[in-house]
């Protein structure tokens, strides 16, 4: 009955009965208990019928909600959320980077301590989205060089588990995205593909039957540290062909997004030649995915993925490399997809939550 009024604001005894198949007298009693705990409350009366007038109930706002965290190079997003997936309270801090752990975890457990403070009713899960490899078993950062946002370990869990109440979910953002591709974006319908990230760092999703493939240490889909085709048909890793073409940011192992764009437009011979190898390099890592995992599609997306270039060039690419065909898709979801994955994974499991919590009190 309660995942019914979580999908509307507000619905009758008689609505909710029609809607659920079960009696009138079983439900009502049902809303008398359920507004009796505290859970229910009146919403007002139904008008402009004929027969009594119905009562509405929906569900009170203090029953409790989700927090979804986001930390990466744009900074720390946390958000409180209802259980229908709008924002109550919002909080965002910037963050230098390359970033520490002393400078990151003081930003992280200030956003979520704002969000929480005071909050209508209680936590029921928490989602963290960061920008690096997570190590699913225990939430913590797994270390890899060259990395463009955090230069050394993280443990959020312990940190974030009293503010919240409970452990948050950790995944890195890569792994957020695909998820929120699949469900409301260019990945719809499909169960087994893999999500590239191109942006100031360079990441990979692996979706087989529907769920993320971690690796046994957090790694499956770091296509930074894949060797494909360089300069010179050299092999290399793939972030370093971005190093030899001069595309870091000074100090940084980040790319430099806006002088990636402006060398993929390709206006002059240097500039162009450059280009070629950026588009040959990526296909010679999207011709290996195709040949090891054989997905149904390859999406890329982030702040570079849709430059026309990418765009035009690359699906041809593949096709010349690859010993499997492979399609390649524009993401969809823009820069804001690993956040919206995270939110919607913290919504249902909060959601879900609450209906175990109130099954176990009242069955229906």
């Amino acid at each position: 009955m309660v995942d019914q009024l979580l999908d509307s604001p507000e619905l009758t005894r008689a609505e909710l009965a029609s809607r659920t198949a079960i009696s009138k007298p079983t439900i009502s009693e049902s809303v008398r208990r359920l507004t009796e705990a505290g859970v229910l409350e009146e919403a007002g009366h139904q008008v402009g019928r004929r027969g009594p007038a119905g009562t509405f109930y929906r569900l009170r706002t203090d029953v409790g909600g989700a927090v979804a965290v986001s930390a990466g190079p744009d900074g720390v997003l946390a958000e409180l959320l209802d259980l229908r997936g709008d924002t109550l309270r919002r909080a965002h801090r910037p963050v230098r980077v390359p970033a520490t752990r002393s400078e990151l975890e003081p930003i992280l457990a200030g956003a979520v301590a704002e969000v929480v403070d005071g909050s209508p009713g209680g936590v029921l899960a928490g989602t963290l989205s960061v920008a690096g490899p997570v190590d699913r078993a225990t939430g913590t950062l797994v270390r890899l060089p060259d990395s463009p946002f955090l230069v050394d370990a993280l443990d959020p869990v312990p940190l974030l588990t009293p503010l919240l109440g409970r452990a948050p979910v950790v995944d890195n953002d890569v792994d957020w995205a695909a998820l929120a591709e699949r469900t409301e974006g260019s990945a719809q319908g499909l169960d087994d593909f893999v999500y590239l990230y191109l942006g100031p760092g360079l990441g990979g999703a692996v979706v087989t039957a529907g769920q993320v493939l971690h690796g046994g240490r957090g790694l499956a889909g770091e296509i930074a540290h894949v060797r494909t085709i360089g300069p010179d048909g050299r092999a290399v890793r793939l972030v370093e062909v971005f190093a030899e073409l001069g595309l870091r940011r000074p100090g940084s192992a980040a790319l430099d997004v806006d002088r990636l764009r402006t060398v993929l437009d390709g206006r002059s011979a240097a500039d162009e030649r450059a280009a070629e190898t950026i588009v040959t390099a990526l296909a010679g890592v999207v011709a290996s995915i195709g040949t090891v995992l054989d997905p149904q599609a390859v999406l890329v997306g982030g702040p570079w993925a849709d430059h026309p270039t990418v765009v035009d060039r690359l699906p041809g690419a593949v096709a010349t490399l690859a010993a499997v065909p492979t399609e390649v898709r524009l993401a969809e979801l823009g820069t804001d997809a690993a956040h919206r994955g995270a939110r919607r994974a913290a919504v249902t499991a909060a959601r879900a939550a609450l209906i175990r919590t109130l099954h176990v009190a009242d069955p229906l």
